[in-house]
C-alpha cells in the first residue's frame, strides 16, 4: 500500500496548451517529464483525457461520490483555498483573459495553487489509506471513464453547444442521473428531441430490445430468443389477442407484483431469481457486477434487473467508445438501455462489429435495434 501512495498524481489540464501535473509536491509541464510521471502514477482522483489507455485507479470511485474535502483533515483551509481560486477564474473571467495564448494555471499565483494541490494530494493519500476500493470497482471504473469522456464533449441543441455531465452514484441501483448543471438528455421531451443533430453525418442509436426483462430470462437461466423479447412472450403466455403494448405492460404488472401469479410466463422466467443474490441479514443485494445494494426483499428482484442491465449497456458503451478511438465517430450520449454515436460516414465499415459489441455480453445475446437519423427526434431503424 505504502508504494501505491506514493504514486497520487493529480492531472492539470485546462485547454490543449495547458496540461501538467503535480505530484509529490512539485508541478510539471514539461512533455516529457509528466509522460514519465504519468506512467509511473497508481492513483489519481478523476479520469482525464491523458490517462486514456493508462492503468491508474480513480480513488472518486472509491468514495463513491462522496467530495473530496470530506476526506480532508484541514477542510477549513480546503475550503478557503478553493474560494480564493474561485475569486481568481471570476476576475480572469471578467478580465476577458484569453486562455488561448496562455495557460489558465499560469494566471494563478504559484504559492495558492501549490498549497490547493497540496491539500487535495493529501486529502487523497487520506482515502488511498482509509477506504476499500468497491467490489464493483472494474465496471465503475468502466462507466466513470466512459462518462467522464462524454462530459468533455458538446452536444449540439438548436445550433447552442450543450453539456452532459452524468452523475454515476446518485441512484439506488446505479442507473445514470445528469447534474444540476447537465444538459437534461435523460428526461428530454420526445418532441425537443428534433432540436439535438450530430457533428458528423448522422446519429445512430443502439438500443437494446426489452433489457430488463432479457436480463431477467438470463438470471433465471434461460436461453436468450433471437428476436422480439415480446413477441417471445406473448407465444409463452399465450396472449395472442394482446397488442405488442399490452404484453409489455401485463408482463411488467406480472413482474413487480409479487403476488401477481402467471403459470405461463412462470415456465422460464423466476421472480426468485434474486435470491442467490440476496443477503438476508444485511437486506442487501450483490449484483453480478459486485454492486452491494441496500434493499428490501420485496423491491430486490427490481433492484436487480434494473441494476444489471444498466452496467450490461454502460459496459458495452465503453467498450464501443474503445473501438471508436482515434476516429472520426465518437459515442455521443447514452440514453436509459440505449447508446447514442455521432457518426461519421467514413467508419461505416465497423456498424456491424459495434453492433455485435453492443449485443453480446457475460448473459448472452441481447437482441438490439439499430436507428439512425440526422436528428435525435426523427430516427428510422434499418437492418444490419
Amino acid at each position: 500500500m505504502t508504494e501505491h501512495i506514493n504514486h497520487v498524481i493529480q492531472l492539470l489540464e485546462v485547454e490543449q496548451n495547458c496540461a501538467g501535473v503535480f505530484s509529490d509536491g512539485c508541478i510539471s509541464f514539461e512533455n516529457e517529464e509528466v509522460s514519465k510521471i504519468i506512467s509511473k502514477a497508481k492513483l489519481t482522483w478523476k479520469h482525464t483525457p491523458s490517462l486514456d489507455g493508462i492503468n491508474i485507479d480513480y480513488l472518486y470511485l472509491f468514495s463513491e461520490g462522496k467530495k473530496l474535502l470530506d476526506f480532508s483533515t484541514e477542510k477549513e483551509r480546503f475550503q478557503n483555498c478553493l474560494d480564493k481560486l474561485e475569486s481568481h477564474k471570476k476576475a480572469l473571467k471578467t478580465s476577458k483573459v484569453d486562455f488561448s495564448e496562455i495557460c489558465f494555471f499560469d494566471a494563478i499565483p504559484k504559492e495558492l495553487l501549490i498549497e490547493w494541490l497540496s491539500i487535495k494530494e493529501s486529502a487523497m493519500t487520506s482515502v488511498a489509506k482509509n477506504v476499500k476500493k468497491p467490489e464493483s470497482y472494474e465496471v465503475l471504473k468502466k462507466i466513470h471513464i466512459l462518462t467522464e469522456n462524454i462530459s468533455r464533449q458538446t452536444l449540439t441543441v438548436s445550433g447552442v453547444e450543450k453539456k452532459i455531465e452524468y452523475d454515476i452514484f446518485s441512484t439506488a441501483t446505479g442507473r445514470l442521473t445528469t447534474t444540476k448543471n447537465s444538459y437534461p438528455i435523460l428526461s428530454i421531451k420526445k418532441e425537443d428531441r428534433v432540436n439535438i443533430t450530430p457533428k458528423n453525418d448522422l446519429f445512430i442509436e443502439l438500443d437494446l430490445n426489452g433489457a430488463e426483462i432479457r436480463t431477467l430470462l438470463s438470471l433465471s437461466g434461460q436461453k436468450q430468443p433471437d428476436y422480439d423479447i415480446h413477441e417471445f412472450n406473448k407465444k409463452l403466455a399465450s396472449y395472442e389477442n394482446c397488442s405488442r403494448q399490452e404484453i409489455k405492460a401485463r408482463f411488467f404488472a406480472w413482474l413487480y407484483n409479487p403476488e401477481a401469479k402467471d403459470y405461463n410466463l412462470e415456465k422460464l422466467y423466476s421472480k426468485d431469481a434474486y435470491k442467490k443474490y440476496y443477503n438476508y441479514d444485511s437486506n442487501q443485494i450483490c449484483t453480478p457486477f459486485g454492486r452491494v445494494l441496500n434493499v428490501d426483499e420485496r423491491k430486490a428482484l427490481n433492484y436487480l434487473t434494473q441494476s444489471t442491465t444498466s452496467d450490461i449497456v454502460l459496459n458495452n458503451g465503453f467498450q464501443i467508445m474503445n473501438i471508436l478511438k482515434n476516429r472520426k465517430s465518437y459515442v455521443s450520449f447514452t440514453m436509459h438501455d440505449s447508446i447514442v454515436l455521432d457518426f461519421h460516414r467514413e467508419d461505416h465499415s465497423l456498424v456491424e462489429e459495434i453492433k455485435e459489441v453492443f449485443e453480446n455480453n457475460s448473459f448472452g445475446k441481447f437482441l438490439s435495434n439499430v436507428s439512425i437519423g440526422k436528428n435525435f427526434g426523427q430516427l428510422r431503424r434499418i437492418s444490419i
